[in-house]
């Protein structure tokens, strides 16, 4: 037996020895290969980069188009690289910075015309696109002509696409416009087959975050709000590309949200061919394959062929100069961005945390030039207590004399609007989800199912609330307590906001009960100030603080310049790494979505469990 023992000892002593050389030689090989982009970055670090006479800007959109960028994980996306996942590095695009880029390249004499290719778009929101499509339109009024290409046109990138001049799909291509929908999946009858009991405390008609748990359907009052902002959002949709291809004769609305029959009758007429069906209706201009269409990229304005140069994005960005950039004036406006769920705590820059984002917002608070703050925020809510820890933060930087704008993106709803009600002026864009001003909490409980296997639970406590829990059925009398506590918090959400926007709180109470509005509906409705963009709000700022002459600063979270310059190159290595050496069955898609899932839960971190969060605000 002993040495039975110690064989098995020696046997574990020289596997780990074993794990730990292999550990060491993929630390080697990186760092050899890090030691090889620095010698690479050491080489080309000098090269200048030269815009050519008649260039095309080519806007190749590989990826996310973001408010801002979310921080580099290096180990994700080692893990992409070894494993497949990502046969191409999608990038992010920030919106900001595409705005910027276009507007140079509109007074830069050297280009002389506009590439979109889309095929790699991931995702971008209506308020982004018609920003960047604004952008596009003015430089298209320096004749300058705009080209776009996919391989397939999904809703998003066919919106963007709207804003070329000639728009090309290949001939075994199409276009696929499906509207909006919100489709959520009820689990009430699994939990009542479980014996699982959910407990459900909430205030507002249409908060309707619970109702999964306890409905087997959509409710009717959920139906009606849900229908009537995505009815806007469609309908905006559709007005916007007729507006912008109105060019094209054939282009009608039905084109773009034909009705079965209409589809199906001009599909048959084109003998199901996707692509022909959508040269057909004026959806594109031409149907041609990817190097045709690069190769004819030759006309100018005049319809002069000259050749022409294709720069991409990522080099003639890296020749301008950055998007902010201080010309020593005495005063300043700081530009604060916020994205993801409302958390306490602290951020990996993916959610709002409210320790790191007040951190944010007390260094404007700190800096005597800094005379107005533009919050940019982009979220559909979270924690309670983490909102009103920031709102806090917010009254006092206009405590300190300092004037707070709040611009949203595509969707401020919930707690996200518990923040911006105290800002001295809120501008939202037409598509933006606003409002949902409504409260929630839950939990559930699994005694009727352990008592079903056979197993109960039984014991002591010193006071009704120390036996309190998951295994146990909830009291009657601590059901009554926990739902007096979400009416209070919902009735505090009422107070911020009317004390917020100057509103009774009974007028507060007819447009919150949970419902979404878009801004369209928040201007009316007096939740929201003016529609614009985040320029818009620029300048709100400036006019409420009397400047003429003052910098705009971004305040973002730190990074030491060492951590960047590390970040950068370890990114930057993960290219030299052998792509898909870990074949991964397909099954793991599934684990990625409930890891996902997982995360999501793990961020709603209220200290209450009191929940000031839109589900509903995220549209496909």
């Amino acid at each position: 037996m002993a040495f039975l023992f110690r064989f098995i000892k020696q046997l574990f002593i020289k596997g780990f020895k074993l794990i730990n050389l292999i550990r060491l030689l993929i630390l080697n090989v990186l760092f050899l290969v890090i030691v090889l982009v620095i010698f690479v970055s050491f080489q080309t670090q000098d090269e200048q980069i030269k815009v050519a006479d008649n260039s095309y800007l080519r806007l190749n959109l590989n990826g996310f188009i973001v408010e801002k960028k979310h921080p580099i994980n290096i180990s994700q996306e080692i893990s992409k690289q070894l494993t497949g996942l990502d046969q191409e590095i999608q990038q992010e695009f920030e919106t900001q910075e595409l705005i910027k880029t276009i507007r140079n390249a509109q007074h830069d004499p050297k280009i002389t015309g506009l590439v979109l290719e889309l095929s790699g778009l991931q995702s971008a929101s209506l308020d982004q696109i018609s920003d960047i499509g604004e952008a596009i339109n003015r430089f298209k009024t320096e004749n300058k002509p705009v080209f776009a290409y996919a391989d397939n046109y999904t809703q998003t990138q066919y919106y963007l696409a709207a804003y070329a001049d000639h728009i090309t799909l290949p001939p075994n291509g199409f276009v696929l416009l499906q509207g909006y929908s919100v489709n959520r999946l009820y689990f009430k009858d699994l939990l009542d087959k479980l014996l699982v009991t959910p407990h459900i405390f909430k205030v507002g008609t249409y908060k309707s975050f619970v109702e999964p748990f306890t409905e087997t359907s959509m409710s009717q009052f959920s139906k009606e709000a849900n229908q009537h902002w995505l009815d806007q959002l469609w309908q905006g949709y559709i007005q916007r590309v007729l507006e912008q291809r109105k060019d094209n004769k054939l282009l009608t609305a039905n084109s773009i949200s034909p009705d079965l029959e209409s589809l199906k009758e001009q599909l048959q007429a084109v003998s199901g061919d996707t692509s022909k069906y959508a040269l057909s209706v004026g959806l594109v201009d031409e149907l041609n394959f990817y190097d045709n269409f690069i190769a004819t990229l030759t006309h100018t304005a005049n319809n002069e062929t000259k050749p022409i140069d294709i720069i991409d994005y990522n080099r003639y960005s890296s020749t301008l100069s950055p998007l902010y950039k201080t010309t020593g004036a005495t005063n300043r406006i700081a530009v604060i961005h916020g994205s993801g769920e409302i958390i306490s705590g602290f951020t990996d820059g993916t959610t709002i945390a409210d320790k790191s984002f007040n951190s944010l917002l007390q260094q404007a608070r700190n800096d005597s030039r800094i005379k107005a703050v533009v919050i940019r925020l982009d979220t559909p809510g979270g924690s309670a207590f983490a909102s009103e820890n920031i709102r806090q933060q917010v009254l006092a930087l206009k405590a300190a004399d300092k004037k707070v704008v709040v611009s949203m993106g595509s969707v401020t709803a919930s707690g996200g609007y518990w923040i911006a009600s105290a800002a001295d002026q809120i501008i939202a864009s037409p598509t933006t989800l606003t409002g949902s001003i409504g409260i929630f909490g839950m939990f559930a409980t699994i005694d009727k199912s352990l008592k079903k296997i056979g197993i109960n639970q039984d014991g002591v406590s010193t006071s009704p609330l120390s036996g309190f829990g998951i295994t146990q059925p909830l009291s009657p009398e601590l059901a009554e307590i926990f739902q007096i506590g979400i009416e209070s918090g919902y009735a505090n959400f009422l107070k911020v906001v009317s004390e917020g926007r100057d509103m009774t709180v009974q007028s507060v109470d007819k447009v919150a009960q949970g419902r979404v509005w878009t801004g369209i509906d928040g201007v009316e409705n007096g939740l929201v100030d003016q529609l614009g963009n985040l320029q818009t709000a620029i300048n709100s700022a400036a006019n409420l603080a009397n400047l003429d002459d003052f910098d705009i600063i971004a305040i973002e979270p730190k990074v030491s310049s060492k951590q960047a310059f590390f970040n950068q190159l370890l990114i930057s290595s993960i290219s030299f790494l052998p792509n898909g050496v870990i074949k991964q069955p397909s099954w793991v898609s599934l684990f990625s979505d409930i890891e996902q899932q997982a995360n999501f839960i793990t961020r709603l971190n209220d200290p209450q469990s009191r929940y000031v969060y839109c589900t509903q605000c995220y549209i496909k």
